[in-house]
């Protein structure tokens, strides 16, 4: 496979989103080390051709570079399905060290992100389950246990509990980051044989006694029932220049991002778990965090709490919103709706928002299931839906006292898959 070359911001986004494994070349004009490193890369494109190389010339990209900290050509940045990893090449770059690199990369696309078989088309199946987080991932394990005859269909397994920098209270584990809890349920997944599919589910419709599953590139699959375990996503502020931002100073994760300030003056918007423990792992990398909350007391497990109350690099500004982003090319600073340190502008390099999740409202929408009036779906004791044949499971649910924890997910995932048996059997 040729080396593709990116013209723009758009084309770069475009490509890092669409394949599991890219990698993106910034080089410049007058450089010996990118010279030298061009035949190199091209030769290994075609050695692997499940991995999309690219490149992009730095010198017309100056924003984009600094939005990711690419200050020296050539350097190269790896991104499965979309997000940036950690392991970065830059300047004199040794053929050895970057095919170890994709080397780590494929194992981690077979390993955490599932490399999974391609079903034909129109196939039958007792139950697909939409979504492949927490809920997803153990209604898997409970209706492979159960025999049923199944499909599980996600683009990322875990989902939001990926981007988990530290989970603590999941019993068995300590101490456990994010995506290395998803990876020991992705590992129980599969070693059960339970086919899955790395695809997009565009419509869910119903066709009599079944539903007619449809994904991206036209597959589709009918089942006698259906599990929505499709989670949540990140709530934005909501503020102008937010999108145009978002990548340049603003970001959803801080586990995904950190990195990118170490030293750094950043903030974290939000005052519950989440922004909670971002703030303390940013801790760990930046030079200083400011906690923007319009609360007047931090919310959620109290050791995060104490922690920030001891953390001399944490600050907490207690009932302040951000009303505005500053920055042109990449962000400058927030704009406060009150004065702090006798200013309503705080300078910043990174601002991570952290102010809770909405139900993915595609597909419950598309399906006409009965939700609350957050959109979250209304379901039984037993996970089951206002359409029959049709359950939901995890945080996109009112079940668990809207308690949305990992385990919570887990418990309701469980439930949906006996519920979904016992339906089948009775179907039979």
């Amino acid at each position: 496979m040729e080396v593709t070359q990116l013209k723009n911001e758009e084309e770069f986004r475009e490509t890092i989103g669409k394949f599991p494994i890219t990698i993106v070349d910034f080089y410049s004009t007058e450089c010996p080390p990118c010279e030298k490193l061009a035949p190199v890369y091209s030769r290994l494109a075609e050695e692997y051709p499940d991995v999309r190389f690219t490149k992009i010339f730095r010198q017309e990209n100056r924003p984009l570079a600094a939005s990711l900290e690419v200050s020296g050509s050539p350097t190269l940045l790896f991104f499965c399905h979309g997000k940036v990893q950690d392991k970065r090449l830059t300047g004199e770059i040794d053929e050895r060290e970057l095919r170890a690199t994709i080397d780590g990369l494929i194992a981690k696309e077979d390993e955490t992100y599932r490399k999974v078989e391609r079903m034909e088309s129109n196939e039958e199946r007792d139950l697909v389950i939409i979504g492949s987080g927490p809920a997803g991932l153990t209604a898997a394990v409970y209706a492979a246990r159960y025999g049923i005859d199944q499909v599980l269909i996600g683009q990322l397994p875990g989902g939001l509990m990926t981007s988990s920098h530290k989970i603590c209270n999941y019993p068995s584990e300590t101490e456990i980051a994010g995506m290395e809890l998803t990876q020991k349920m992705a590992d129980h997944v599969t070693a059960l044989e339970v086919p899955q599919l790395f695809e997009t589910v565009t419509s869910i419709k119903k066709d009599g006694e079944r539903f007619v599953v449809s994904m991206t590139g036209g597959k589709t699959i009918g089942a006698k029932a259906v599990l929505l375990a499709t989670g949540t996503k990140h709530k934005h502020l909501g503020l102008p220049d937010e999108g145009r931002l978002t990548g340049k100073g603003v970001s959803y994760c801080a586990t995904c991002d950190a990195m990118f300030y170490r030293g750094k003056v950043v903030a974290v918007a939000g005052g519950s778990d989440a922004a909670n423990t971002a703030s303390l792992y940013l801790a760990e990398i930046a030079e200083k965090v400011y906690q923007i909350y319009r609360g007047t007391e931090l919310r959620g497990e109290t050791a995060w709490i104490e922690q920030i109350k001891k953390n001399p690099k944490i600050e907490v500004l207690f009932e302040s919103s951000i009303t505005k982003l500053l920055g042109e090319n990449r962000l400058e600073g927030v704009q406060l709706d009150k004065p702090f340190a006798g200013s309503e502008v705080l300078k910043l390099d990174g601002l991570f928002v952290e102010i809770g999740s909405d139900p993915d409202m595609t597909l419950i929408a598309q399906m006409g299931l009965r939700t609350d009036e957050k959109g979250y779906v209304e379901t039984a004791p037993d996970q089951t839906t206002s359409i029959p044949g049709a359950w939901a499971a995890g945080d996109i649910t009112t079940n668990s006292d809207n308690f949305r924890q990992i385990i919570t997910a887990c418990s309701e995932g469980a439930i949906a898959a006996q519920s979904v048996f016992k339906y089948l059997q009775k179907t039979k």
